[in-house]
């Protein structure tokens, strides 16, 4: 298995026990406790290895929303948010795990990451506010952890069996659009 491969992994068994022992982490990505171990000696090594994988994937999916805020329109800010959505997706798991996991939250510099991410992300959410493409009615943070939300609930989903992969993309966005948009009409594009 791939560093990468692992990595996910272990994030996806961690996201959904956080507590979980490296007897049950290797049990959980299909190899031994052996196998992990000469990898990663101790538990708190693993973590950091997912934490910076984590942020690392989470920074690459963000892109789109490093939009010019004088040049940016209505219709920039849908294709740069739908992007958004899609490009998360897959990263679920990594962001939930590092948004959560003390020893993450307690290292300085992981910690500063998560928080460059949020300011990337509400920067770009406020954006759509000023354009009229999102509720100006809540909070940025409130739009984020939403986002958030529903992505957690789409790979809670796929892990139980109860939805399908493919679809996540269409019901994340639908959801999400539907409490985020204002009511209404689209607004007119601004120039």
């Amino acid at each position: 298995m791939r560093e990468e491969e692992l990595l996910d992994a272990v994030a996806r068994v961690l996201a959904s026990d956080h507590s979980a022992s490296m007897v049950q982490i290797a049990a959980g990505v299909g190899t031994s406790r052996a196998t992990l171990g000469r990898r990663y000696a101790t538990r708190e090594a693993l973590i950091k290895a997912v934490a910076a994988r984590s942020i690392e994937v989470v920074d690459g999916c963000l892109a789109p929303v490093d939009l010019h805020a004088e040049r940016a329109d209505g219709a920039s800010f849908d294709a740069a948010l739908e992007e958004l959505v899609v490009a998360l997706l897959p990263a679920a798991h990594l962001y939930g795990f590092t948004s959560r996991d003390a020893t993450v939250l307690a290292d300085p510099a992981f910690r500063a990451g998560i928080e460059r991410q949020d300011q990337r992300a509400l920067a770009f959410l406020a954006l759509g506010q000023r354009l009229g493409r999102l509720r100006v009615d809540l909070p940025p943070y409130w739009i984020w952890y939403s986002l958030w939300g529903l992505l957690d609930a789409a790979a809670e989903g796929v892990r139980d069996g109860h939805l399908a992969r493919r679809e996540l993309g269409r019901l994340v966005l639908t959801s999400f659009l539907g409490g985020a948009r204002p009511p209404g009409p689209p607004p007119a594009p601004t120039a």
